[in-house]
């Protein structure tokens, strides 16, 4: 296998950093990795070579190998050819402010013969300029001048702009404030939850404290030795049950209000009741809570530091889901149960959504979706992101409450019965 040249290496790293912050190719250094080592088995000078090995390597679908061959093109084209149009594989979200500030902000290009308009003056940002109205006197109307001042006479050539600043968070650097003082309940309806799961039993043979399907000769014959030898304790090996494990995705949109915080303490309750719990918050971005669940003090109020992207934003259902397909693999299996915690308001693509359930599914025991709108008496599954789901959920239930959750165990048995 022959050695990458460090420009060529450079450059590939390049390549799938674009692929992934363009059209959302889930590419991270393994993959970027697993390129490199395909490049030094084919000629490195040899262009078809080197975009079968990658593409081979970086495309996992059809319409990504499309999108491949437009962006390799594109990035390793030749000097002088045109650079074809990429269209984007995942829908992006124009930030608010930008049509306004070039409308306002610039000013229209000079005409045949005309001296270029002088540059226009920004005006300063809202949140540094004082509030024109806020010293007025009661009877002045707003925006006026006070009498006896003079008003400037307006300028033609100073043209006010439009800033606006875009944010995934509601509150931006702020931490995450869920307490409330029902986790007394909150445990209990979590113990149900764990019990209520009824798993296979374990292939190891473990000693038990009850009688069991077979005698344990070595223990029990150390245990003679105590009393002369004589086998007055049996000890006994069994098959225990298998201890479930669960992986909770809770959606902290805008849209979840009073739930998300009521989910993360259910989810805080399941961690204190079982240690196979995983927890992970996703709104436009994904974050694994965690570590931040087993550091929390159960006697306080439960709060998080700044989740960025994850909290409090917009929602994006079907690529978080998709990373927790790719970042969770090894860990779920056929004793995990996913419980998804969102109301399904989503702005991205719904096609991810079953794409991620779908690889969920066929790995865990169980998949189900707890969503607050579906407490409603005539609620009917047709957001975008329930209806791609649904082919693959074995429940979706309520949660809109603690008496919801008490619930929960109930429900899911008949789920499975039906």
């Amino acid at each position: 296998m022959g050695a990458v040249p460090p420009d060529l290496a450079a450059q590939v790293s390049a390549f799938t950093a674009r692929l992934r912050d363009r059209h959302g190719f889930l590419i991270g250094p393994g993959e970027t990795a697993d390129a490199l080592r395909a490049l030094g088995a084919v000629d490195v000078l040899a262009r078809r070579e080197v975009r079968g090995a990658l593409r081979a390597v970086l495309s996992a679908s059809p319409e990504q190998l499309r999108l491949f061959d437009l962006e390799f093109n594109a990035f390793f084209r030749v000097e002088g050819a045109a650079q074809p149009k990429l269209p984007p594989l995942l829908p992006e979200t124009k930030t608010p402010g930008r049509e306004e500030q070039t409308d306002a902000g610039q000013s229209p290009p000079p005409g045949p013969g005309q001296p270029p308009a002088p540059k226009p003056t920004p005006a300063p940002a809202p949140d540094d300029a004082p509030d024109p109205d806020e010293d007025a006197p009661d009877s002045q109307a707003p925006g006026q001048p006070l009498p006896g001042e003079e008003t400037a006479p307006p300028d033609d050539a100073a043209v006010p702009s439009l800033r606006a600043r875009l944010s995934p968070n509601a509150a931006p650097g702020q931490a995450v404030q869920a307490g409330g003082d029902d986790l007394p309940e909150l445990l209990r309806a979590a113990s149900a939850l764990v019990r209520s799961l009824q798993l296979g039993r374990a292939r190891r043979l473990k000693p038990q404290a009850n009688r069991g399907p077979k005698l344990d000769a070595r223990r029990t014959l150390r245990a003679a030795a105590r009393t002369a030898g004589d086998a007055t304790l049996l000890r006994w090996l069994g098959r225990p049950r298998r201890a479930p494990h669960f992986l909770l995705l809770i959606d902290g949109s805008r849209s979840m209000g009073a739930d998300a915080t009521l989910l993360l303490r259910f989810a805080q309750a399941l961690h204190l009741r079982s240690r196979r719990v995983e927890v992970y918050a996703f709104s436009t971005g994904l974050t694994r809570l965690t570590p931040l669940l087993r550091r929390a003090p159960p006697g306080v109020p439960l709060t998080l530091p700044d989740l960025g992207d994850a909290w409090g934003g917009g929602t994006r259902i079907g690529e978080n889901l998709l990373r927790v397909a790719r970042e969770e693999r090894a860990p779920v299996n056929r004793d995990t149960l996913i419980l998804i915690l969102s109301d399904g308001l989503d702005t991205g693509d719904p096609a991810l959504v079953g794409r991620a359930l779908r690889d969920l599914e066929r790995r865990a025991g169980g998949v189900v979706w707890l969503s607050p709108l579906a407490a409603s008496p005539n609620y009917r599954p047709v957001q975008r992101a329930v209806a791609a789901a649904l082919p693959f959920l074995d429940a979706l239930l309520p949660v809109a409450g603690v008496d919801d959750l008490h619930a929960l165990p109930r429900r899911l048995r008949a789920a499975r019965r039906a």
